[in-house]
């Protein structure tokens, strides 16, 4: 999943997966995965340290990225989770419900991983994330019914999710420097590619 970006993090991640700036790609109701820029859930990443000294509350590189994914996650869920209601289409309500189930288990990977490196998803300014922080709608998403929220759905999803791909690929990946976080990363990249084909399927079968 777009996520407000937490001030401690340099990261955006996912704006398919929040509501307003959202990032969209690896995660599902209630525990997903991830964008960036304006609509992005995934912001810029900090260079990555080993888990080691990782301990303090959003102190470190690597805590700044897990909680951004975190943040990136709930927000796709809360947003796929709401589409998969409101769409007309059969083929928009699947795979919203796939995004928001998928971004769910990404969103589990995160919380198991912070808790093998001993990082908190707490950001530094204190409170998590919760799925009901991310409940509006986005705004190209606001006011639209039928048809055209199922395109504007769907259209939103894909920018989202080549955003958020980019990002990681480009920035958030080649800065991690431990394993664990590294290897999490390049699996929820690989995910949202998947994500980003069947969407770019489905805006096709959609037709203008």
């Amino acid at each position: 999943m777009q996520f407000a970006l937490l001030p401690t993090a340099t990261l955006i991640l996912l704006a398919s997966c929040s509501p307003g700036n959202r990032g969209s790609e690896t995660a599902m109701a209630d525990g997903g995965g991830g964008g960036f820029n304006s609509r992005d859930t995934i912001a810029s990443a900090p260079a990555d340290t080993s888990a080691a000294s990782d301990s303090s509350v959003g102190s470190s590189p690597t805590s700044a990225v897990l909680i951004q994914m975190n943040v990136a996650n709930a927000t796709e869920i809360q947003v796929a989770s709401m589409a998969a209601k409101m769409a007309a289409s059969p083929k928009v309500k699947q795979i919203a419900a796939k995004l928001a189930s998928d971004h769910a288990k990404n969103r589990e990977q995160v919380r198991a991983l912070a808790q093998k490196l001993n990082v908190s998803l707490i950001s530094a300014q204190g409170g998590d994330f919760s799925a009901a922080g991310a409940a509006a709608m986005p705004p190209d998403l606001q006011g639209k019914s039928g048809k055209a929220f199922d395109r504007a759905f769907i259209q939103h999803e894909v920018n989202d999710h080549q955003s958020n791909i980019e990002k990681l690929q480009t920035q958030v990946i080649p800065s991690a420097q431990n394993a664990d976080v590294k290897a999490y990363l390049q699996k929820t990249v690989t995910e949202m590619q998947g994500h980003l084909a069947s969407l770019k399927q489905v805006q096709r079968q959609l037709g203008s």
